[in-house]
């Protein structure tokens, strides 16, 4: 029946309209709550079929609440760093509990004002907590996902209980792939550079062998800052070769072009004092082994042994400089000389008289028989006859029943011809040989092992392709407290000795550092890795933890350049931070969370993502000012702000609600008529009845 049927249109009417007060009182109540989103109250008919052309059969209406999740607030400056505000589409993920486990639930917002709790977490006032993605320096692995800040490059990944690195899935809404910002744990960290970057202009007129030097810093994993000292020297036109000089500290230094192609190689020795105890030092090079001792004797004896007396040194840096010539000779013997074997057909105390391309000396060859420590720079006690290899601008060593003959200093040493430009004979027994040609790299003008001007410190170069240098028995070089002469002593994880790797580079022609083209551009580059081998106790930079060492994109001006001019750094740059007191933070509109510390260093340590929804309005809200997804909304795409459609992050900034007061007023009123309306039909309705009721009285 109609009347009964106006009599339900009228209660839905009520119904409707007390829904829609619910939401206007609802949005009045939060017009200053922060990010909050104002819900509407739409209608919706209920049509209940005509089954007669002649009579009406009433529906009523039905409410329909929406919240506009997708509506923008306005942003309103503050005074706090660590408020944030979403400007365009997205959610911050924030979660129920700091650290999220099994059953606790992720949920999303635009209530960014987010302070530090007594934990150090960042919690909103509805007490949830922020998410985000944890930032390291790029370890160079492919598997990470990594965020450009500045010229430094950084990976979205965290370390673990047990120490191993986490890469993030930046994709996943969990808490494998999501972690809370603890500014507790910012402050007072350090970390390891990761990454380097140079740019500079090597002058196209430079002539062939000039060198220009530039010092590089880089921290290691305990935050010490370390200088590098990098040679570039001009070897051909538009060829370039490079030198790495490792820093106070480490043990060696390798570039690399990539992982397994090692360009080049340097070891060091830093010597704290001078050895006040009996050691022996030993040095594979070559794959000879020679032995250095602090005591008083006689080079080259049988076994490739050398004396460094440390206790005649009137210095550390005299003893080092002893040493270093020791080692250098050592390096000569092996890798540019020619020696003859005598064999055991000498007389003792017998005279040799060898020939070297035409030219001969008469060597002593000692009261007794193997050679004993002949040396051409002793040439009153060594040599006889008019002629000597020092007039020839080489020098001559014997150990054993081998003489080495070498050039130290010239640019380049060979013997010409055959083997029969090298002989020898037994003035004494008349038994006359051919000796043995033994050609290794010739010399570069540099000398393979020197003391670090200023310092204590010595440094040797890598030169065999196929060989490792190995050096042994640095704990034996102690001093009068009992620790080790050198740092690299001191290691921890290696207290006697250390490995240079060999070089292994190779190519059509001799492989430079840097090849370039006729404009300028780098045409190849042969080094992109640097590792290094520390023995100050922090993490060594080698194999997956090597130093990613950028020069320039081939082809293009972005980096190495070679232009006319005067050689000039335009860049470098490197991530890792040294030890600094905590700060503060910053946050970038990419949602980078940059801490700031003390020292004036700033390091990227979080980032804020933005979660996005294909229908935003089909969230579920919960109390707390959030939201979860539900079937309606679908599932969140996690997204770096301002980036494919996501909102940018502001920092010291808060969306205010969207609710707008003089607009709920009107609608208030609005909705007090229609519902004073819908009563009256109810009224009306009954009267009717009530008049329908009396026909029958």
């Amino acid at each position: 029946m109609s009347l009964y049927g106006a009599l339900f249109s009228g209660v839905s009417g009520l119904a409707a309209q007390s829904s829609a007060m619910g939401a206007i009182s609802d949005n009045i109540s939060n017009v200053n709550t922060i990010g909050y989103k104002g819900s509407k109250v739409n209608f919706s008919t209920l049509v209940t079929k005509q089954v007669s052309l002649t009579n009406y059969s009433p529906g009523g209406v039905q409410s329909k609440p929406r919240t506009g999740v997708d509506v923008q607030g306005l942003l309103q400056a503050t005074n706090s760093s660590t408020d944030v505000a979403m400007s365009g589409q997205g959610f911050f993920i924030v979660n129920e509990a700091a650290n999220p486990q099994d059953g606790d639930m992720f949920a999303y917002t635009r209530a960014g004002s987010f302070k530090v709790d007594s934990e150090g977490y960042l919690q909103n006032v509805s007490g949830w907590y922020m998410q985000g993605w944890p930032l390291m320096g790029w370890d160079n692995s492919t598997q990470a996902s990594t965020v450009s800040v500045g010229d430094d490059i950084y990976m979205k990944a965290y370390k673990d209980s047990a120490g191993d690195t986490v890469y993030i899935n930046d994709n996943i809404v969990s808490a494998d792939h999501l972690q809370p910002i603890n500014m507790n744990n910012i402050g007072g960290t350090a970390s390891q550079t990761r990454n380097l970057r140079m740019g500079a202009n090597l002058p196209n007129g430079a002539d062939v062998g000039k060198i220009y030097k530039q010092p590089v810093t880089i921290y290691d994993s305990l935050g010490g800052d370390a200088t590098v000292q990098f040679s570039w020297s001009k070897v051909a036109q538009n060829r370039w070769d490079l030198e790495a000089i490792p820093p106070l500290g480490a043990k060696s230094l390798t570039l690399k072009k990539d992982a397994d192609t090692v360009y080049g190689a340097m070891g060091r020795l830093d010597f704290t004092g001078t050895p006040t105890t009996a050691g022996t030092m030993t040095m594979a090079v070559n794959g000879t082994t020679y032995s250095f001792l602090t005591n008083a004797g006689t080079d080259g004896i049988t076994s490739n042994v050398f004396h460094t007396d440390s206790s005649a040194a009137s210095s550390t840096g005299t003893f080092v400089d002893s040493l270093a010539g020791d080692i250098n000779t050592a390096f000569q013997m092996e890798y540019n000389s020619v020696y003859v074997d005598v064999g055991a057909g000498v007389t003792a105390g017998s005279t040799l008289n060898i020939t070297v391309d035409g030219t001969t000396t008469n060597f002593n060859a000692g009261p007794t028989f193997p050679l004993d420590g002949l040396n051409a720079e002793d040439t009153a006690a060594a040599l006889n006859g008019t002629n000597s290899f020092t007039s020839l601008g080489l020098k001559a060593v014997a150990n054993g029943t081998r003489v080495h003959i070498y050039s130290e200093d010239a640019m380049h040493f060979d013997i010409a011809g055959t083997n029969e430009f090298l002989t020898w004979r037994d003035l004494a027994s008349g038994a006359v040989g051919v000796g043995t040609v033994a050609t290794g790299k010739t010399t570069d003008g540099i000398a393979y092992s020197e003391r670090v001007a200023g310092t204590n410190s010595l440094i040797f170069r890598q030169r065999n392709s196929t060989r490792d240098i190995t050096v042994g028995g640095l704990n034996s070089f102690d001093l009068a407290n009992g620790n080790p002469a050198t740092l690299q002593g001191q290691d921890p994880a290696a207290t006697n000795g250390f490995t240079v790797s060999a070089v292994n580079i190779s190519g059509s022609v001799a492989e430079d550092a840097i090849e370039f083209n006729g404009d300028g551009t780098p045409k190849e580059i042969n080094v992109a890795y640097m590792d290094i081998d520390w023995a100050n106790g922090s993490n060594d930079m080698t194999g997956s933890d090597s130093i990613g060492f950028f020069l320039g994109n081939l082809d293009i001006r972005d980096g190495m350049t070679q232009l006319d001019g005067d050689y000039q750094l335009s860049y470098w740059s490197q991530n890792g931070a040294k030890f600094g007191n905590f700060a503060g933070v910053s946050i970038g509109s990419d949602g980078v969370v940059t801490a700031l510390f003390d020292n004036g260093v700033t390091r990227p340590v979080f980032q804020v993502p933005v979660a996005t929804f294909v229908n935003p309005n089909g969230m579920q809200s919960l109390s707390g000012n959030v939201f979860i997804a539900t079937d309606y909304s679908g599932e969140p795409t996690l997204r770096t702000a301002g980036s494919a459609g996501a909102g940018q992050v502001n920092a010291s900034s808060l969306e205010a609600s969207t609710v707008d007061i003089g607009e709920e007023f009107t609608t208030m009123i609005v909705t007090q008529r229609a519902y004073s309306a819908a009563a009256k039909i109810i009224t009306t309705a009954d009267e009717m009845l009530d008049e329908l009721v009396r026909i029958k009285r």
